[in-house]
Formats: C-alpha cells, structure tokens, sequence
C-alpha cells in the first residue's frame, strides 16, 4: 500500500519474468526501492526501478548509461558497499537488483538519537568513506551520498548503496526548483549546483555534511530548495562546535572540527582528495575521540593542512566559530538572486554571476 491507500501498481508484478515484488519499502527523487523475491534462486532481494516521468528512461542512450553504471557498481567487492546482482529494463522501466539488508537507514538512526557523540559519529562515518575509497579506487563516483543511502543491518553492518544511479541519471532533464536534483539538494557539493560536474571530491563533500549532521543533529542549510543551494555554493559549512554550543551541548574536539572543515570547502581542490584520504583521517580522528582526547592541536592540523588556508592556521580558538574560507565571498545583489531562481527553474548550470566564487574547477567524473 502506497501512503494514500492505494495499491502500488508493481506489488505483486514479476520483473522480467524472475523479479517477484512483493512490498514497497520507499520512493525518492529517481526511483522507488521495492523488496522482492528472486524467482530464480529464492533469495530476497531488494529492486530499485527508476521513475517514469525521468523523461531518459525510455531513451537508448540513458540505458546504456544505465547499464554500463550499474555493471561498474556490480564490480564493487567491499563489505560496506551494498551488493549489486542484475539490472535490466522491463515494459521501459529501467531496474537494478541489490542486496536485501534487513535493518534501517542511517536516516532513522538520526531521527532517533542525533546528535551523536565524537566516537559514535565517526565510528558511523568510517564505512562510508572505506566504502568511497574503494569506489575511488575503481574510478566510481557516487555522486548522492546521503543518510538514506547508508544501510544499517540488523547485525550492525553498515553498507552504502546506489553507487552509479546518480551519473546514469544525466542532470539534463532534472531541475532545482522541481526539487529532483540529482542528489538531495541538503547534501550537495557547490559544484554540481554551479557547474553540474562531479568527481571523487565531490563525495567527500556530501560525506563532511553527513557528519555534519551526525554530530549536530541537523542540516547546516534549511529552507526551500533554490535557498539550500545558494547556500552551498556561496557560503561556508559552520563548524558542529558553534551550532552545539548554539542548542546548548557540549562542543565536539578541534580535530573534529577541522574533518568537518576540510570536507566541506567550497572549492574541491581543498578538501580531501578521495575517499582513500578521507578514510586515513577518519580513523585517526576516531582513535583519538575513543581514547578521550578533547583537544590535539597538532592533529587539527593534520585534518585540516595550514597550507590549504594560505597562511592562516586552525587552532581551538575557532572551533566554536564558522570556518572562515579564505576565498571571498560577494553577496549577490537582488537581481542576480533573482537571475539564479530563474536559471535554476531549467536544466543547465547556473549562471555565472550567481555562482560568486565557488570551486575554480572540477576535475572529470
């Protein structure tokens, strides 16, 4: 049953005669997930069919897309990568099949307990960036890395699913202003939104938002969806220190911190160069939080490179203010604000003017 009571037409429809769908489990922007029986070789799984009004879906090019991305996820071996078993295309809906993992999302997770102590919330985070490096590794970027997208099993295992989805869906027919941005606008790098290109760097972004949002308990940005996305190319991620201290916690460690910084600078020459990086600062930041150390100047450092601030340094003193990006930002007058919300209501890039200085470049996906 769908949430208005209505039967959902594919419950109880057998996809490419193998596939039998048994239970809606949730719809997003490009698609609905759906648990399902595998006829063939009675398993569970777990199917993904793509939305019918994604205008590409009925085109050859998009199923080639489609195919080749989803073969490149299916190569994906690691334990924290949510396995991929077929795909196909059936009655013109495009499909993939996935492992079924029985527990929640890291969505619920947050619903239920954010925020989430220093330890916790990096033990969270760290298989999500060793499941990035190695999809690094291969040369597969996510490009819509979310709580939504991060299962968590009944077992405590913890997997990243829908690697590929997100490039085979092409930008070209998705707009901000209907709110189906490729990827979910509260998590995405300034540079998808100001120039619609996307790299490895651009996962770690999305990641250092997640953690974000693990140690605060809320998204940085809030609002309607063409506000969110100005926010990210325009303004500076504050640190979780300042926005616990703001609702009355306990702020988190320097070094934290600075993760959290240096994932999330507007520019992607400047954070963390894959997930390989990322997960090497992960695990030190996490060793030091388990081990109680509230402060480590030195290790800020690490987190966050002097060199990537052109001469200025972190230290304690900013933990509980905004990172402050050395690269300026001008306020866009009312025109160009109106220019951006005009722009973004069709596909494409924004247009220069309204993207102020976001990333100089990015790299090829």
């Amino acid at each position: 049953m769908t949430r208005n009571g209505t039967v959902d037409p594919l419950v109880g429809h057998v996809l490419d005669d193998r596939y039998e769908i048994l239970q809606k489990l949730a719809r997003g922007g490009m698609a609905t997930v759906y648990r399902a029986q595998d006829l063939r070789l009675g398993r569970i799984v777990a199917v993904k069919v793509m939305h019918d009004d994604l205008d590409e879906s009925q085109d050859t090019d998009f199923a080639r897309k489609f195919d080749r991305e989803a073969r490149a996820a299916a190569a994906l071996t690691d334990s924290h990568v949510v396995g991929v078993f077929d795909q196909g295309i059936d009655h013109g809906r495009p499909y993939i099949v996935m492992e079924f993992v029985e527990g929640c999302t890291l969505r619920n997770l947050i619903t239920r307990e954010a925020p989430f102590g220093p330890e916790r919330a990096l033990s969270l985070i760290e298989p999500v960036a060793a499941a990035l490096a190695a999809a690094h590794e291969s040369g597969l970027v996510h490009r819509d890395v979310k709580p939504e997208n991060v299962l968590i099993g009944d077992k405590g295992q913890i997997k990243v699913g829908d690697f590929g989805l997100a490039r085979a869906a092409s930008a070209k027919t998705i707009t901000v202003a209907k709110g189906n941005v490729i990827g979910t606008v509260s998590y995405l790098p300034p540079e998808i939104v100001a120039q619609t290109h996307a790299d490895a760097r651009s996962d770690i972004y999305s990641t250092g938002i997640v953690l974000y949002e693990l140690l605060t308990g809320e998204k940085p940005y809030t609002g309607e969806n063409l506000q969110v996305a100005y926010a990210h190319v325009h303004r500076s991620v504050p640190a979780p220190s300042r926005t616990l201290r703001r609702n009355g916690h306990a702020p988190v460690p320097d070094y934290v911190d600075a993760l959290v910084a240096a994932c999330t600078r507007r520019d992607p020459d400047r954070r963390p160069a894959d997930g390989h990086e990322l997960l090497s600062r992960v695990r030190r930041a996490r060793a030091a939080a388990a081990a109680g150390v509230t402060h480590d100047e030195s290790l800020a450092m690490v987190m966050y490179p002097p060199g990537w601030r052109e001469g200025r340094h972190w230290s304690a003193g900013s933990a509980g203010r905004e990172h402050a990006d050395t690269e300026p930002i001008r306020l866009a007058s009312r025109a160009e604000r109106r220019e951006y919300v005009g722009a973004s209501s069709v596909s494409g890039p924004v247009p220069s003017r309204a993207r102020g200085t976001g990333p100089s470049r990015s790299g090829p996906t």
